[in-house]
């Protein structure tokens, strides 16, 4: 009984203050939309990226991208830097008028989360700090000119500990921020957990707070995961953090099956016990609750396999999303 009143107080303590706090960031009617690529999640789907990609600027529409250098692809050796792949995404984006935001540092999108190359593993702790600013560095003064890409995303929730990375260290990464900063004038987006985080440490260093949003998750120990969080829960901590940052955004929307097994090794009637057409509207209408001027929807390259594998409706959903009649 004690445990109910104490849960009740804190939810009426937190709806009070939602109401003195949520017309801080109103609600935009028609946001912008945009989806997050990565060359490795689409191989690892078996897919050829390129084609995967031009599709989704000429098929679907794309018109906002969320691209990254991962560190181990454009810098496989020790200072020698390739960035072919990521020009070639970039200039194919610049084609079709498209926006890119460039997630660059030494933690981005997907398993295992850190992608540094593994000659950097085999220094010690200090090296691999002095090797991450140098990267940073050549891979800003690389498309310093480059006016497609609008904003740096860097790292990638950077302070929520999670994948097969480092501990996590604010101190570094107000460096690396304060580092680009110093190079280029675009600004800077930094990522957290949307359910998990209070994102408090990462609104200090980023101009735009970018946050996930998840509906539906999996784990071993109790299976799928619906959270019960309200749009208003969102909306309320952008506009706790709203004086430090000039907008927060959903940089990374559940549009992806997650399951008790691996993408590639679930059957497709498998994968829609998590994430279907219906799921891709709810999310979607979700999103419009939370009321922020920006999405980055999650699984496109998912998309695109249902598509091969004879599942379009994903792919017809995404297209009237981005290419409303």
């Amino acid at each position: 009984m004690k445990f109910l009143y104490i849960f009740l107080v804190i939810i009426l303590t937190i709806s009070v203050v939602g109401i003195v706090f949520l017309p801080l960031v109103p609600k935009v009617a028609n946001p912008e939309w945009g989806v997050s690529f990565a060359k490795g999640h689409a191989q690892y789907l078996g897919l050829d990226w390129q084609v995967t990609y031009q599709q989704i600027l000429d098929d679907l529409g794309v018109r906002n991208l969320r691209l990254q250098a991962n560190w181990n692809e454009i810098e496989p050796k020790a200072s020698q830097f390739d960035f072919t792949d990521i020009d070639w995404q970039i200039t194919e984006a610049a084609k079709k008028g498209a926006k890119v935001t460039l997630a660059i540092g030494r933690k981005l999108p997907h398993w295992p989360e850190c992608h540094e190359p593994d000659w950097v593993l085999m220094l010690k702790p200090w090296e691999q700090e002095e090797r991450l600013f140098k990267m940073l560095k050549t891979v800003v003064l690389h498309y310093q000119q480059n006016e497609t890409i609008v904003r740096w995303q860097l790292e990638n929730e950077p302070l929520f500990y999670f994948g097969q990375c480092p501990k996590p260290n604010r101190h570094i990464l107000v460096r690396e921020a304060a580092l680009i900063k110093s190079l280029d004038s675009r600004p800077i987006l930094i990522t957290d957990s949307g359910e998990l985080s209070s994102w408090w440490e990462t609104a200090g260093p980023a101009d735009v707070q970018g946050v996930t949003l998840y509906q539906t998750t999996y784990a071993p120990i109790w299976g799928y995961w619906h959270y019960p969080l309200p749009a208003w829960y969102y909306r309320l901590k952008a506009a706790l953090i709203s004086p430090w940052v000039d907008k927060t955004i959903i940089s990374e929307l559940q549009m992806e099956p997650w399951g008790p097994k691996s993408l590639i090794d679930m059957s497709l009637a498998e994968t829609q016990e998590s994430f279907n057409q219906q799921t891709f509207r709810d999310n979607i209408q979700f999103f419009k609750k939370v009321g922020f001027s920006e999405a980055y929807l999650w699984g496109v390259e998912w998309w695109y396999k249902a598509k091969i594998m004879g599942d379009t409706s994903l792919w017809q959903e995404a297209k009237s999303l981005f290419n409303p009649s």
